[in-house]
């Protein structure tokens, strides 16, 4: 699907008359159109400026182009919307969840001590100092939620080379920090 651009006086005359194709595909999908209009509908403009600009693909109905975009529209949404990071439960400290516990119940051992919080960031340091700023942004990013394809995006790379950096990044890690250190017996209870 090419960027979108704003619509000659042409396209938007052929986007008026077959605006019920945006409709017709709501209805059979059963989707509130209150909801679904503003998702799809960029497919369905994408669609019009393709069918006008692009001789090839006029063998095939406008309806089935418009149907396709549309389609790869919803599922970008819900792609979008079911990912981990935005389906996170959040929980208030002072109030329970829907199975009436409270955030102490969930997390026992939230509250560290002090001591145990100082060895928790000089751990993060020694790691830290093990990488370039690229690699600690990238960590960041990924810490954030993100995925491997969106990281690669920011820093135009494919999804295969942002997994494999970090895989020699976690390899650079084992052989940096001493496994005798309390650190890594922490991680592994």
């Amino acid at each position: 699907m090419n960027k979108l651009h704003e619509l000659t006086l042409l396209q938007k005359q052929y986007a008026e008359e077959h605006i019920d194709t945006v409709y017709s595909f709501l209805r059979h999908k059963s989707l509130p159109v209150d909801e679904y209009y503003d998702i799809v509908i960029f497919g369905y403009l994408s669609a019009v400026q393709d069918f006008d600009e692009d001789p090839r693909l006029s063998r095939y109905s406008f309806t089935t182009i418009a149907w396709r975009r549309m389609n790869s529209c919803l599922c970008d949404h819900y792609t979008y919307e079911n990912r981990q990071k935005r389906r996170a439960v959040t929980v208030s400290i002072h109030s329970g969840t829907e199975y009436g516990l409270t955030l102490d119940e969930i997390l026992p051992k939230r509250k560290k001590g002090i001591h145990e919080q100082s060895a928790d960031r000089m751990f993060m340091l020694e790691i830290l100092s093990c990488l370039t700023e690229t690699e600690k942004q990238m960590v960041l990013l990924k810490a954030d939620g993100l995925s491997f394809r969106e990281i690669g995006e920011i820093f135009s790379l494919s999804a295969n080379g942002i997994c494999s950096r970090f895989r020699r990044m976690r390899s650079r890690l084992a052989q940096t920090i001493r496994p005798d250190t309390y650190y890594i017996t922490k991680m592994e209870e």
